[in-house]
């Protein structure tokens, strides 16, 4: 059975926060973490950000991209990441409103940031290597509509504000796709209707949200691939 995660509900491209809840490390707690970034879009003239690490202290340098994930920033401290808008920002004693800020849930995580309405900032979400696993494709549902979505055989019902996860134990080239959205009161909408494609060394992130000029759902994909180990 595929599984299904409930996450806060949200607005457009919603209030975007760990669309998993295990427990939360603790934010002052001092750990190593690995993290890969995406971007649905970015802010103007903000595709670098940086991540405070501390007063004083060198900050990581994280580049966005809206069509892949980065590789993979290790970084050391607590759970809660505050990204600045330049480096300066990020050391200075006290520094200014971040440009985006997220709390992780486990080591190794995917985060997405999305511009706010402001056009001056970044929301991010999180979402856990433990519940992505390659081989899957991973659904969020960011819409006001209900979604059903049908992915060779498996079938998720995703709420307003859910994710679901299907896996696949093997390549597989032409699986069959129908994604519905279901707004209260009216007939189920055809989103999506194709063949999909998936590859155990692969993954496949697919957000739901609504289309800002006419509210209707659409989707953005974020294929990811398994780093390769480097020969001995």
């Amino acid at each position: 059975m595929p599984s299904q995660t409930k996450i806060l509900p949200v607005l457009l491209i919603g209030l975007i926060v760990g669309l998993d809840a295990p427990r939360l490390l603790a934010e002052g707690t001092t750990e190593s973490w690995n993290i890969r970034v995406a971007a649905l879009d970015i802010v103007p003239g903000h595709d670098t950000l940086w991540l405070r690490t501390g007063q004083g202290k060198e900050p990581v340098q994280i580049f966005l991209n809206t069509r892949i994930f980065s590789q993979s920033t290790e970084h050391k401290g607590p759970a809660k990441l505050v990204f600045y808008r330049s480096a300066a920002e990020a050391t200075a004693e006290e520094p200014p409103p971040p440009i985006a800020s997220t709390v992780l849930s486990s080591k190794s995580s995917l985060l997405v940031f999305s511009p706010r309405s402001d056009g001056k900032s970044y929301r991010a979400f999180v979402t856990s290597d433990d519940d992505f696993p390659f081989g899957s494709f991973r659904l969020v549902n960011f819409s006001k509509a209900a979604v059903r979505a049908e992915l060779g055989g498996k079938t998720l019902f995703l709420k307003p504000g859910a994710a679901g996860t299907c896996k696949f134990r093997k390549a597989e080239t032409a699986i069959p796709v129908r994604i519905q959205a279901m707004a209260k009161g009216k007939p189920a909408r055809l989103v999506r209707q194709s063949s999909w494609s998936i590859i155990p060394s692969q993954r496949e992130l697919v957000l739901l949200f609504p289309n800002p000029k006419n509210g209707l759902v659409r989707l953005h994909h974020f294929v990811d691939t398994k780093p390769q180990k480097p020969p001995e």
